[in-house]
Order: C-alpha cells, then structure tokens, then sequence
C-alpha cells in the first residue's frame, strides 16, 4: 500500500468540545488520519504534529486503535448530545421544519470538508472485522440514537393515529435511523449534493406519516 505524505492540517474538531490533551490530540489524529487514512496514519506522525516523542503519545494511548477508538467514541457523544435532546423536543405539528432543522444541526457539527471522510471509510471498512470499533460505534452512537427514536416515533406515530406492533414498531425505528443516517454517509462518501427536503420527503412516506407538507 503506498502511503501519501501529510500536507496540511484539519480544521479543529475536537478542541471545541474535548477538553486539554485529549482533544488535541484527537485533532491531530483526525488530521492524519484525513490526509493518509487509517492503514497509513502513524501513532509516530500523530505525536510529530502534537510536538511530542513517540513513547509520550503512548502514555496517553495504548496504540493506534486505542485512539481511533477513543475518537469514534469522542464524536459519537458529541453528536448525541445534540442530536438527542433535539429528538426529544421535536412536535409532531412542526416536524417537517424540526426535522430539516435536525439535519443542517448535524451537518453544521460534522468536521468540515472531507477530514471526516477517512473515520467513516474506516468505519465503513474496518468495522465489520474489527469487534473494537463495531461496539465504540454501537455503544456512543448506534444505540443512543435507536434508544431517541424509539422514543420519538411513537409520539409521531399518535399523531397520526398511527397503531403498529412492538415488531412493526422496531422495523420503522430502524428504516427512519437507516434514512437519517445513510443520508450523510451516502453524501460524504459519495460526494452527492444535498437534497434535505427530499430526504424529509421520503422520511415521511416509509413511516407513513403522510405528506410532509401537511
């Protein structure tokens, strides 16, 4: 596999939410990480960029996973803690307006430019063989997302006069996480344009809720 050099640093992501060491060096991880991807990114280039020695990065982690690990989970949380009390305080009446709201809130809270591209990819192709990575992301996004939604459907759904069963009920939780997230995915990974009304649209038509402009 050939490696590329590291040219240039990322915005700052994790300093705006992770205090002291740990945030900086979370950025610079993400930083090389953005330039070479997780195969090639070296705990030795993350430690250059923080102005330490190797063995120092190493009392802060254990190795390169330790701290990938670490910024799926740092991002994970970051991200529910947003999303999530936003779930909470959705009102059925205004949903179309909350929920295009929702998805520029999370865009805005997304690293910036294509620095989150490598943390997915890595996600995307790493965590299916890798036990570690597949639970951080189940554990500080997957089921704290599941958990808000099977709270916030049901609420909806009342609206609407909408009656499903526990099965039925577990089914739709999963399309609306499926939709809400794979939108992002699809569009970073892919570089496709957005579209936000069309996505709320078609939220709307899986969990039945009728038109959204309604």
């Amino acid at each position: 596999m050939r490696c590329a050099s590291i040219t240039s640093g990322t915005d700052p992501f994790f300093t705006t939410f992770v205090e002291g060491r740990r945030g900086e060096i979370l950025d610079a991880a993400l930083a090389v990480f953005a330039e070479k991807g997780y195969e090639c990114g070296t705990m030795r280039e993350i430690a250059k960029l923080l102005g330490l020695t190797e063995p120092a990065l190493y009392r802060h982690y254990a190795g390169k996973e330790a701290l990938f690990a670490d910024l799926v989970a740092a991002a994970g949380d970051h991200l529910i803690s947003i999303v999530g009390p936003a779930l909470d305080s959705l009102e059925p009446a205004t949903l179309h307006e909350a929920l295009l709201a929702l998805i520029e809130m999370r865009r805005k809270h997304l690293p910036r430019g294509d620095s989150v591209k490598p943390i997915m990819r890595t996600l995307l192709t790493s965590a299916p063989h890798n036990a570690t990575f597949r639970e951080v992301f189940r554990t500080h996004l997957g089921r704290p997302l599941l958990a808000r939604l099977e709270g916030f459907v049901p609420r909806v759904d009342a609206y609407y006069g909408i009656e499903r069963t526990p099965d039925e009920l577990t089914a739709k939780v999963r399309a609306f996480a499926s939709l809400f997230v794979g939108y992002f995915i699809t569009g970073m990974m892919l570089d496709l344009p957005d579209d936000d009304a069309a996505t709320v649209g078609a939220l709307y038509s899986i969990m039945g809720w009728g038109s959204s402009t309604d």
